[in-house]
């Protein structure tokens, strides 16, 4: 994503600007889903989390300084809720932030091995909370199974999803059918066993795939659905599409009262240091770029901290009773806009600056933006549309969402995205992992 080609765009580009850019392109287009510890710093420093309060005035910007500090409230009054991808990057964020609040939560895994469970037990220690903290093995393709995991639970956080940016098999089957399964089973479960509520992890790209959809001056909210992505396109983004809308159809026909996050691009502190999100990989080069670089004109979709994108979900839990007919969705986003690789370019030049990096990065020409993109062959749209759309907007055009009832109900505070930069900076550094 970033290049030190500043020539020809038809001449044949060096190495190392096919591999950054084609890192840049998958990156720019991922929202995220799901060594031992050498220092207790980072988690001091980045125990991050938000006490939900049982009535209104939920504050995302609660931070918990030590884990010494850290006492679990008392759980009286306190449901049981069921988490599937706890061990994921927000996952365990949200297994954090409802044991602090005095939930007691039940982690569904695909196994009890140490890899799986290790991270979570560590959190739940490290709240004074291992006593309300269990496990539960799931399967997201058997209804029965995670009819089992959530039986007893008052709701359901559902995060897990497969995650891959283009399947190199079948799509509809590593991809797409596992995710509507998933996301559908966790609805007839509920339905199943009685779940006061079910909390679906979605993705920005089941609003837009493309800014050029509606025209970058539009609005995006929770009545849009991407129809953009394609199957032989983006299958993730498609996958996430048609998860969200299978399953909200499902739910409003089986009567179970459920509200659907629409998370965008995910960075922030890890509460692992084996957790290596896919998301951060632009910023990473950004953070190393080659001599004279440039990146594309393309925008981080929607996005926002890893700990207000849990806090969302465990806000979820509190909202009223949703209607028979109408299933919640809501966008979950640091702000309005979505933040340009120009603008993080900058913002990791303040952070970093004993680096020295460019603060003004410069954005490769359109001809040659249009090379990469068809190189890489990143949909079955139309160049020109492709062009135009979810890789490469041209004229400083970003992609807008309506961030206001997320602010309203959900997280009245989200964090700034240089406050997201910089804590996940200092969050790796102090893991020992590079930048």
């Amino acid at each position: 994503f970033v290049s030190n080609m500043r020539a020809s765009p038809i001449s044949s580009p060096p190495r190392p600007l096919g591999a950054y850019l084609l890192q840049l392109l998958i990156a720019a287009a991922l929202i995220s889903i799901s060594c031992s510890l050498s220092t207790e710093t980072s988690r001091r420093n980045f125990f991050h989390t938000a006490s939900v309060a049982a009535t209104a005035g939920l504050s995302s910007q609660v931070i918990v300084p030590s884990l010494q500090a850290v006492s679990a409230p008392t759980a009286a009054g306190k449901s049981l809720i069921c988490v599937t991808g706890a061990n994921g990057y927000i996952g365990l964020h949200c297994v954090a932030q409802l044991l602090v609040a005095g939930y007691s939560v039940r982690a569904a895994v695909r196994s009890l091995s140490e890899d799986k469970t290790k991270w979570l037990t560590k959190v739940a220690t490290d709240a004074g909370a291992i006593d309300r903290l269990s496990f539960a093995i799931i399967n997201l393709a058997d209804v029965d199974s995670m009819a089992d995991a959530v039986r007893g639970c008052d709701s359901l956080l559902h995060l897990a999803s497969p995650f891959t940016i283009k399947a190199r098999e079948d799509p509809t089957k590593t991809i797409v059918e596992p995710a509507v399964s998933g996301a559908c089973n966790a609805v007839i479960a509920a339905q199943k066993v009685g779940l006061r509520r079910v909390v679906s992890c979605g993705s920005v790209f089941g609003v837009a795939g493309s800014g050029s959809e509606q025209g970058y001056d539009h609005v995006y909210n929770n009545r849009d659905v991407n129809g953009f992505s394609t199957l032989k396109g983006c299958s993730y983004a498609y996958s996430k599409k048609e998860s969200q809308e299978k399953s909200i159809a499902l739910a409003n026909e089986l009567g179970v009262d459920m509200v659907t996050l629409n998370v965008g691009q995910v960075c922030g502190p890890a509460l692992s240091p084996d957790q290596m999100n896919p998301s951060w990989e632009p910023f990473k080069l950004l953070g190393n770029p080659p001599q004279g670089g440039a990146v594309l004109s393309a925008c981080v979709p929607a996005m926002v901290d890893v700990r207000d994108a849990a806090l969302a979900h465990v806000a979820a839990l509190k909202l009223p009773p949703s209607s028979p007919e109408t299933t919640r969705r809501y966008i979950v986003a640091a702000q309005k806009s979505s933040p340009t690789y120009v603008e993080i370019a900058g913002l990791m030049a303040e952070i970093l600056p004993e680096r020295k990096l460019q603060s003004n990065v410069d954005v490769l020409a359109p001809t040659v933006q249009k090379l990469i993109v068809k190189g890489i062959g990143f949909g079955d749209k139309s160049l020109g549309e492709l062009i135009e759309g979810v890789s490469v907007p041209l004229g400083g055009a970003t992609i807008l969402m309506d961030v206001e009832p997320m602010i309203k109900d959900l997280v009245p505070e989200p964090r700034a995205i240089k406050t997201t930069l910089t804590d996940w900076v200092n969050n790796q550094l102090e893991y020992g992992h590079s930048i």
